[in-house]
């Protein structure tokens, strides 16, 4: 972004309180917090809302149309509000939850929080805006990288881009939707501090040589023997500048001081900033593998360090899970592909490790994870889009799903069919066959394309976030037992797919296709019961597991994503991140759908 397009104009200031308050309704009414009054229905079948505030004199209005899942797609422009009788449409996102402090029961020290992350969402939507909107179909003639860089951030979490600890001049050289490259810096970090944890065929050396480049590499070794240190006492570590910057200067200093960690400089390799911040996408060399950083801002709940526990054991688990699916025919005939999470380092700091029961991003400032390029699984005709995409919309209203569907020469419908094939059913045959849980939102998914039409998916972030269900966990070697999330789901519901999928995703990607594709949410969740019926269907064996882990439910639990920050003592310190909850009964569409054409011709 260049200087004369971050100065936020009033009218994209505007665009973005009006955005964010539409998403705002709709999320809080998903969670139960917002109830308003149905007032009555107009002759387009919206139902027209009433919403009062903890103030008699303030109240707003607007009109919704209600989805399944108990979600109402909100019409943004209907969005007034009504002060001492006069309307307005002029919509302000940290007055309205100044306006709702009574009803939500906040303290004044989580309102003032919340407004924080929500001044930093809006200025970086602003900001968004003022850059200017891709049409959806330059989009899908675009390329991965152009698609990653206009992604405007988790659909389910209102303040999706508060990323508390950036500068406005941190957001314009840092975040993913500046689309700007950087280097990291590298650092020799003394053994005695660190540790570096690979897949066993991975030579140490040889992977810092084609990590950093053979002179480089070399230069770094000369630097350290220059200031007489041993180059085996020594692992090398790659640093966002940021976090060099913000937190290891001071937090180091005693280890920078003594020669413990020791700056070598800059490196060779370009970087572009991902979705996720901290993972970075060698521009120059797509080939070699992403790099995970740590970058320490409050990000969508949660302080974006990097772990030494999961550091430790990040190789190791790729290693068992590759090993669990390998020689498996099913995934190789969907060509599904799993990112390894190939080395990693973590350093331990002297005295933040030493405390007990410390807050968990005081123990993760400083480490680095190398996963896998994509790149090299991809055939010559194939290219690869991040699935967060699929839900975005154009300002002319029109989906980037139905400008693949348009490329591809098919219908929506048919696209669609085709994308459930290629995601849907490899996760259920993880799920089914391997017990294993995924994380398999938008942002962790690729899609893998041919002209337009989805052949298979890229999945990464699986060592991080896997869950474990009992039979998995009968199968897990002993060194791995503490690193990975056992199932909490004692109703042996498979809620990774219930909540991961179908509320996490699908929720919005029927929404987009019902609002602005004519792609009716029936039709859609109709397709999604084939799908799951066709794979129980050709895998008979399974039974058992169908039955003990039904998907078929007629309701599941909520989670309430946005309602772990809204809350008294939301913000207190934690030892650990910090976990919404899962409570009260979601409707199951499957279950709707399944019971409304209890036969459906596959």
């Amino acid at each position: 972004m260049s200087n004369d397009n971050t100065i936020i104009n009033q009218k994209h200031w505007l665009q973005a309180n009006r955005d964010l308050i539409a998403k705002t309704i709709a999320e809080l009414m998903h969670e139960e917090r917002l109830k308003p009054v149905a007032v009555s229905q107009d002759e387009e079948g919206y139902t027209i809302f009433s919403l009062e505030t903890g103030f008699e004199n303030i109240e707003y209005s607007f009109r919704g149309q209600e989805r399944m899942m108990d979600f109402w797609h909100i019409d943004k422009a209907s969005i007034t509000k009504t002060e001492n009788g006069e309307k307005t449409d002029i919509l302000n996102i940290p007055q309205f939850f100044l306006e709702m402090q009574a009803v939500f029961d906040l303290d004044s020290n989580t309102l003032a929080k919340y407004t924080e992350e929500l001044l930093h969402t809006l200025y970086c939507d602003s900001l968004i805006l003022s850059r200017g909107i891709m049409t959806s179909k330059d989009l899908a003639s675009s390329n991965y990288q152009t698609v990653e860089h206009q992604m405007t951030g988790h659909p389910w979490v209102i303040v999706n881009k508060s990323r508390l600890g950036f500068s406005p001049t941190d957001l314009e050289t840092f975040a993913p939707e500046a689309d700007k490259s950087l280097k990291v810096l590298w650092f020799a970090a003394h053994k005695s501090r660190s540790s570096f944890h690979s897949l066993g065929h991975i030579d140490q050396e040889e992977f810092y040589r084609s990590e950093i480049g053979d002179e480089l590499y070399q230069n770094f070794q000369q630097k350290l023997i220059n200031k007489g240190k041993s180059v085996e006492d020594y692992h090398f570590i790659p640093v966002h500048p940021w976090q060099w910057e913000h937190k290891l200067k001071i937090h180091f200093a005693g280890d920078l001081v003594s020669g413990i960690l020791i700056p070598m400089g800059e490196g060779n390799d370009v970087y572009s900033p991902q979705q996720s911040i901290r993972t970075l996408f060698n521009a120059d060399h797509p080939e070699k593998r992403y790099l995970k950083t740590a970058v320490s801002i409050l990000s969508t709940g949660n302080i974006r360090g990097l772990s030494p526990k999961q550091m430790k054991i990040a190789p190791s688990i790729t290693d068992w899970v590759k090993g669990l699916i390998k020689g498996d025919s099913y995934l190789e005939n969907k060509g599904t592909i799993f990112l390894g999470e190939e080395a990693s380092i973590a350093y331990y700091h002297p005295q933040y490790g030493a405390i007990t029961g410390v807050p968990y991003q005081y123990n993760e400032f400083l480490g680095a994870l190398w996963r896998e390029s994509a790149g090299s699984y991809l055939k010559e005709d194939e290219e690869m889009f991040t699935m967060a995409s699929l839900l975005y919309v154009d300002q002319n209203g029109v989906p980037l799903v139905q400008a693949f569907a348009e490329k591809a020469g098919i219908s929506v419908r048919q696209w669609i069919t085709e994308y459930l094939d290629a995601y849907l059913t490899p996760l259920l045959h993880i799920y089914y066959t391997h017990s294993l849980c995924v994380t398999p939102h938008g942002e962790n998914i690729m899609v893998v394309l041919r002209n337009g039409l989805p052949q298979r998916i890229v999945i990464k972030d699986f060592v991080d976030d896997i869950v474990l269900t009992t039979e998995a966990r009968e199968k897990l070697p002993d060194h791995l037992a503490d690193g990975l999330i056992q199932s909490s789901n004692k109703e042996n519901v498979p809620l990774s797919i219930l909540l991961g999928v179908f509320d996490a995703f699908f929720r919005y990607l029927s929404n987009v296709l019902h609002t602005y594709s004519d792609l009716k949410e029936e039709e859609f969740w109709t397709l999604v019961h084939e799908c799951i019926e066709h794979y129980k269907n050709q895998n008979p064996d399974l039974k058992e597991r169908y039955a003990k882990y039904d998907l078929y439910v007629p309701s599941f639990k909520r989670f309430y994503i946005n309602s772990v920050r809204l809350k008294n003592n939301g913000y207190s310190e934690n030892k650990a991140f910090a976990i919404p909850k899962k409570d009260g009964a979601l409707p199951n569409p499957l279950y709707q759908i399944a019971n409304k054409n209890s036969v459906v011709a596959l």
